[in-house]
């Protein structure tokens, strides 16, 4: 229950952020004044919208950046680690399209199904605000991306929040003793090194066996102390308690692989 009032604040939080600013191009204004219209025709909304977006997907997945290009409202409002810049032109979106559409967002995108589409005035949002979008000058195009800073990107790691959500947990199983649960968290063959030795541990009864072995007192201290916010980062993975666990992501489980004692 508490995830999923967090990541409901989460997604209110993204919202706020996206649509603060100039991000609407041209709003036609109703007859109640210069308010922005309602998004779509309600017997439009879901060929629309299904349409659009088999479109989009199709164009990212094929990194097809110029027909991506042509499927959003300019100026984009960029908002990246909580800053937000204006994309004006679809040739300024090309030359930064690697840092608008990140793993992140192309994540999130790739896996939105238009029938779980979450819908309001502002128009839809892909995944948790990763982008918005809405009806302007009668065509549906995106006007937001939220490009989320992903400070865990260059060890592999493709989302943020799933990797401090597992470092949560992590942390919640260890700190519980719970080692059936701890070696569903592992990537295996696990290396252990001692002393200059490697030692790998090949299968989760393995590791249940040797589990006070591997999970000393020094190893949970480490753990526990560490903050998601401060870790050590590079290509090989994420180094937890300075170097006691390494952690990366393998298809799209992320997991320890390395333990030094």
């Amino acid at each position: 229950m508490m995830m999923k009032k967090t990541a409901l604040v989460l997604c209110l939080a993204i919202a706020t952020t996206a649509l603060t600013g100039h991000v609407w191009a041209d709003p036609k204004p109703t007859k109640a004044g210069n308010t922005i219209a309602p998004v779509v025709q309600a017997n439009q909304q879901t060929q629309d919208i299904t349409s659009f977006l088999s479109k989009l997907q199709k164009s990212v997945k094929e990194e097809n950046k110029k027909e991506v290009a042509k499927l959003i409202s300019y100026p984009l409002n960029l908002i990246n680690n909580g800053k937000k810049t204006l994309i004006y032109t679809q040739e300024q979106f090309v030359q930064k399209y690697d840092r608008i559409i990140t793993k992140s967002v192309k994540k999130q995108l790739l896996n939105q199904k238009s029938t779980d589409l979450f819908e309001n005035e502002n128009g839809y949002m892909i995944g948790r605000g990763a982008m918005w979008i809405s009806e302007i000058n009668n065509r549906l195009r995106v006007y937001s991306i939220n490009a989320a800073y992903n400070p865990y990107e260059v060890a592999g790691i493709d989302d943020p929040e799933e990797f401090i959500a597992y470092l949560n947990k992590l942390k919640k199983e260890v700190r519980a003793n719970n080692k059936k649960v701890v070696a569903h968290l592992i990537s295996y063959p696990l290396r252990v090194n001692k002393d200059g030795k490697a030692t790998l541990i090949k299968t989760k009864k393995q590791f249940i066996a040797k589990y006070d072995q591997i999970i000393t007192k020094q190893v949970k201290k480490k753990l526990l102390e560490q903050d998601p916010d401060n870790v050590f980062v590079r290509d090989v993975g994420v180094s937890i308690g300075e170097g006691t666990m390494w952690v990366s992501q393998f298809g799209k489980k992320i997991a320890v692989y390395a333990i030094n004692l």
